[in-house]
């Protein structure tokens, strides 16, 4: 089993990133994307992982620091490095389409107190 790790930074209040977090995945794992979303849906299925955690503290102000671990064991019985690789490369991907899908649905409804 390996550990893939990533994180995402974006300038919004931590409870409306939590929230958004759920959003992201439900719509991730459905596929239900509004228009305007498509290029954010991510390859979250695909990583299949055993379990894992995700953390949102506040950097500063605003800014939210959103942190995944993920306990992953490779499951395709070739090259299980090159596997772990894809993951950690999907995980990256993953959150940094989770940071874009979280700016612009905060732009939306104003998220960010006057």
């Amino acid at each position: 089993m390996s550990l893939l790790k990533g994180s995402v930074e974006a300038d919004v209040p931590i409870q409306f990133a939590d929230r958004e977090w759920s959003e992201f995945v439900w719509r991730s794992l459905y596929g239900s994307y509004a228009k305007g979303f498509e290029d954010v849906a991510t390859a979250l299925s695909e990583t299949d992982a055993d379990s894992g955690t995700v953390t949102f503290e506040t950097e500063g102000d605003r800014l939210v620091k959103v942190s995944v671990e993920v306990e992953y064991t490779p499951r395709a019985g070739g090259d299980a490095v090159a596997e772990v690789a894809q993951a950690q490369a999907r995980l990256e991907r993953d959150l940094e389409k989770y940071r874009v899908f979280l700016l612009r649905r905060c732009e939306q409804e104003s998220c960010r107190p006057s």
